[in-house]
């Protein structure tokens, strides 16, 4: 059985979702395996600079930390928010599907070191640099990540990766799927907490048994 859970590295509200589902993932103990798959939200044309967004983000970072708990940092509120810096979900999603190449059982992990660089330290994911600080306690060697990175291999893994969650039909972040190893159940739309989420789950299992 296969957890799935489909993120975008620059969505509010997966950045308050990541940490349910690490919860999730310690208290499965490996009853269950998990996958993080990236939906590329604000890709080709669409990928306008932070400060388009500004108005919206002000108000709607207040309703993701009531929500979910999560912080939003000043130097992303107050520096990044308002540049002209380009917001592309590619980059941080290339980095995703490199760093699964090392540690795909850490990578839920990962990707939140990512969103917390942004949303709470106000990093840039564009930036090469931000990611050699991120995968340094992954004990990960630098020069070699990053060369993955701008290596047309991955990219073309990851551009699949956001077919497979088009194909899905899936097109609001975060959301969570699960496989029970005959069929797929979306079990999450949207952030979700984690009683929830759980309950949802023990029923799609539940519902399960009883067609056997």
């Amino acid at each position: 059985m296969k957890f799935i859970y489909v993120y975008d590295p620059l969505c509010g509200w997966c950045y308050g979702f990541t940490p349910v589902v690490m919860q999730l993932q310690q208290q499965s103990n490996g009853s269950m395996e998990f996958e993080i798959l990236s939906g590329g939200m604000m890709t080709g044309s669409n990928r306008p600079p932070f400060s388009s967004m500004a108005a919206y983000i002000q108000k709607a970072h207040v309703n993701v930390e009531e929500m979910t708990g999560v912080k939003f940092g000043a130097p992303f509120l107050e520096k990044l928010l308002p540049s002209e810096e380009m917001m592309d979900s590619e980059k941080p999603s290339v980095a995703l599907t490199v760093f699964k190449y090392y540690q795909p059982e850490n990578a839920i992990s990962f990707a939140h070191s990512m969103q917390v660089a942004l949303n709470y330290d106000g990093k840039s994911l564009n930036n090469d640099d931000t990611y050699r600080k991120l995968i340094r306690p992954y004990n990960i060697p630098e020069d070699e990540f990053i060369s993955r990175m701008h290596d047309e291999h991955y990219r073309y893994e990851t551009q699949q990766e956001f077919q497979l969650i088009q194909n899905w039909g899936i097109t609001g972040f975060p959301a969570a799927i699960l496989d029970t190893g005959g069929q797929l159940y979306l079990c999450a739309r949207g952030f979700t907490p984690l009683d929830q989420l759980q309950q949802t789950i023990d029923n799609i299992l539940k519902e399960n048994n009883n067609l056997k």
